[in-house]
Parts: C-alpha cells; sequence; structure tokens
C-alpha cells in the first residue's frame, strides 16, 4: 500500500477514533465475510477481474472507519484514493439546490406542429419535464400529450409531467412513463376520461387523486442534504424545486447531487 506525501510509513492505515470500535469491527466482519463469499463467487465463474476482488476487500476497511466514527484517509496502488472527512456534514458546505439543479427543459405542451420543434430544440443530456396548466378546457387531448412524453422520453427516458394552475404555480407531477401508460390503456376508459377531467379543471386536488401523481416537491433554497433526505423518505430519484411563490424552478436529481457531494469528499491535489 502506497502511503500520502510526508507521512510516517509507520502511521496506521486507518485512523479512527475509540468510541463505536467493538461494533465497528463487528459490521466490518459482517461486511468482509460477505465479501469473501462475493470474490469467491467471482473468481469462481469467471464474473469479474481483480479490481474487483481488490474492492471487495477495501469495502470492509470504508465500513469499519464510517460506522466508527470516521476514516482520516485511506491510499492505495497507483495512487488511488478515497478521503473521509471528519464531521462530513461541517466541512462540505451544503451546495443550494437552485445552484445544482440540472435546468429541465419546461416544455408547454401545445400541439403536432410544436413538437417538431420542440424535438429539435432541446438541449441533450438535460432532465425533461413537461408541463401541463389546469384550467385549459379542451386545449388538450389525449392522443397529443401521450405523443409528446413518446418524443419527450427520447430526450429523458426518466422524463416528469409536472402540473401547474392557472397562476403558475406548482400544483403535482407523475413520472412520464406513467402518465403514458394511463393515456394508451384501452382498456381502462374511465381513467382516461378522469385524468383528462382533472387537467381540464381548476381544481388542484382533482389531479392528486389520479394515479402516480403526487405533490412532492421542495423549496429551492433547500441544502443538498435535505434534498437527499427527502428523497430517501419519499422514494425517488428526483423532486421538483420550487420558488418561495410556489412556481417550479427546476428538477433537482439525486445523481447529481451525490455527485457533487462525492467531488468534495475527494482530496485535493497537492
Amino acid at each position: 500500500m502506497e502511503i500520502a506525501n510526508g507521512r510516517s510509513k509507520d502511521r496506521p492505515l486507518v485512523d479512527v477514533r475509540p468510541e463505536g470500535q467493538m461494533l465497528a469491527t463487528a459490521i466490518a466482519a459482517a461486511v468482509l465475510l460477505i465479501g469473501i463469499v462475493l470474490a469467491y463467487g467471482i473468481k469462481r465463474f469467471s464474473l469479474g477481474d481483480s479490481v474487483t476482488l481488490i474492492a471487495l476487500m477495501i469495502i470492509p476497511l470504508l465500513a469499519y472507519g464510517v460506522v466508527s466514527g470516521d476514516i482520516s484517509e485511506f491510499t492505495g496502488p497507483g495512487g488511488w484514493g478515497a478521503k473521509f472527512r471528519e464531521e462530513a456534514k461541517k466541512t462540505i458546505d451544503p451546495i443550494p439546490i437552485s445552484s445544482s439543479i440540472v435546468e429541465g427543459e419546461f416544455v408547454a405542451k401545445g400541439d403536432f406542429v410544436q413538437l417538431e420543434n420542440v424535438d429539435r430544440n432541446l438541449a441533450p443530456g438535460k432532465p425533461v419535464s413537461m408541463t401541463l396548466q389546469l384550467g385549459r378546457g379542451d386545449y388538450y387531448q389525449a392522443p397529443v400529450i401521450a405523443e409528446y412524453i413518446r418524443v419527450l422520453s427520447q430526450h429523458d427516458p426518466d422524463m416528469s409531467v409536472v402540473v401547474i394552475d392557472p397562476a403558475g404555480k406548482y400544483v403535482a407531477s407523475a413520472k412520464g412513463s406513467v402518465v403514458l401508460a394511463q393515456l394508451t390503456d384501452n382498456r381502462n376508459s374511465e381513467q382516461i376520461s378522469r385524468l383528462m377531467a382533472a387537467l381540464r379543471g381548476s381544481d388542484p386536488a382533482a389531479i392528486r387523486t389520479v394515479g402516480g401523481f403526487s405533490d412532492k416537491s421542495i423549496a429551492d433554497t433547500a441544502s443538498n442534504v435535505d434534498a437527499l433526505q427527502k428523497m430517501q423518505s419519499e422514494n425517488t430519484a428526483r423532486l421538483v424545486a420550487i420558488t418561495a411563490a410556489g412556481v417550479p424552478e427546476g428538477i433537482v436529481l439525486r445523481d447529481m447531487i451525490v455527485t457533487r457531494l462525492l467531488v468534495e469528499l475527494a482530496p485535493e491535489d497537492k
């Protein structure tokens, strides 16, 4: 194993605080046992390479350090490393959601003529959210909405359908795939009628009773940790960020937040 420049070879590989070491050791041992079983399976059936086996041996060390309270530093062959800073929440300034949002393309659904231009102008790699506004009467037609979702899903398979009220405030959202399934289920015409009636009306409560829709959201001033906690508690990988006025600002992605936090945890180049 390599050590960082300027550090004694006698320094322990992992620095941990004394409290909780017995529990940490037990958990690390359990992880090690699982790792050995997985390593045997990988080796036996040729499912991986030496890198995978090394990772399985490293995980118990990381588990030990995390459970006991801190891993100060860990370095390995080739100079790769993992840096777990003491009390990570204090050393990392939470990045406001307003600055970590990947701005989604909030597409106001129009007709088939507009769809071609929307498809052409969508920025690659960005999450897509189609907005539908309540209280527009017969402006929305089920086949048109379904076709929009099909096309937009090609850019973002996890696209969201965001519903706003006549004033532009957030009401509810749903996964595009769920809405598409409801609109194209010819065996359940009542379901289609219920969804379209809710969209054509102006009562926010009506759309929230349609399967798949919910009013889950988060303030655009919340921290990354707040967002991750809410995503975990609500079992979702993305949330609609809304302003203090209740207007949807964008889509917050769990993967993006986790990536940013991991980058902050990485040791700086010296």
